[in-house]
């Protein structure tokens, strides 16, 4: 396991501003770099993921909605164009997370760290997400949010709370961080938590580059091309089952005209 210090609370003047030249509403500042980087953030309802990502887009944090089906935004930093997408966290919603995983780089996973009555709840869903196949071998940065709230548990409590300390992965990171951006004397600035989880993330990735987009490409294409097959065979039954349908009601016309 390893996690990094709790975020500042004063806005970390030197910290990494992933945010400077980030994109609103799927739009993307700045200059492209021609590395494509996916990210997926996940995490239940509430825990601050949207907010967590405005903050990376240099954005004020408004107040949000719970977010149902997915946000997408973009920017570019560390060498890559990031396309992050927001899932929501829902209990009805998060069937769809599955359907993103082969298709990022690395999966950034947020918690509620004030919220004691979810944590079973937040570790267990934790798990089946690192179950997933096409998360294997790919980062994964775990944000323990809300460190401003009273009671928040550390980072090191919430990455025995998720049960990391068992995983002995260095895929695997924990972050303290405060999502909501401070007003300094300078303007707004991001947490040192959130940008620090950020850079470790893209750091991973580049490291395995050669590697892991190529392997992102393969199993993107295969879960699409599986998907096709699928939506063939649902289109399938469903003339078979108008075939039938219509085939009962000649049948049952037949009947009627007979009696009469």
């Amino acid at each position: 396991m390893e996690t990094a210090p709790r975020g500042r609370r004063d806005g970390a003047m030197g910290c990494l501003c992933l945010g400077a030249e980030g994109g609103k509403g799927g739009g993307r500042k700045g200059k492209k770099t021609g590395k494509n980087l996916k990210l997926v953030l996940v995490g239940l309802d509430g825990a601050g993921k949207s907010t967590l990502l405005q903050t990376l887009l240099g954005q004020d944090p408004e107040p949000t909605m719970p977010t149902f089906g997915f946000n997408n935004e973009s920017l570019t930093r560390g060498g890559f164009d990031v396309d992050v997408f927001d899932l929501g966290g829902g209990e009805k919603i998060r069937g769809i997370w599955k359907a993103y995983m082969a298709d990022v780089h690395g999966c950034a996973f947020v918690v509620d760290s004030s919220d004691d009555s979810r944590l079973n709840e937040c570790a267990d869903v934790f798990a089946r997400t690192l179950r997933d196949p096409h998360l294997s071998g790919k980062p994964i940065v775990v944000f323990a949010n809300k460190q401003d709230a009273p009671g928040a548990k550390s980072a090191e409590e919430v990455a025995v709370a998720l049960g990391l300390t068992t995983l002995r992965n260095e895929r695997h990171r924990v972050v303290a961080c405060t999502a909501l951006r401070k007003e300094g004397k300078e303007g707004a600035a991001g947490d040192a938590g959130v940008d620090d989880g950020m850079r470790w993330m893209l750091e991973k990735v580049g490291e395995d580059w050669d590697e892991l987009n190529p392997r992102v490409t393969a199993e993107a294409e295969a879960a699409r091309a599986k998907e096709e097959e699928l939506k063939k065979e649902r289109i399938k039954r469903g003339e078979e089952a108008r075939r039938e349908r219509l085939e009962k009601e000649r049948l049952e016309q037949e009947r009627v005209e007979e009696r009469e």
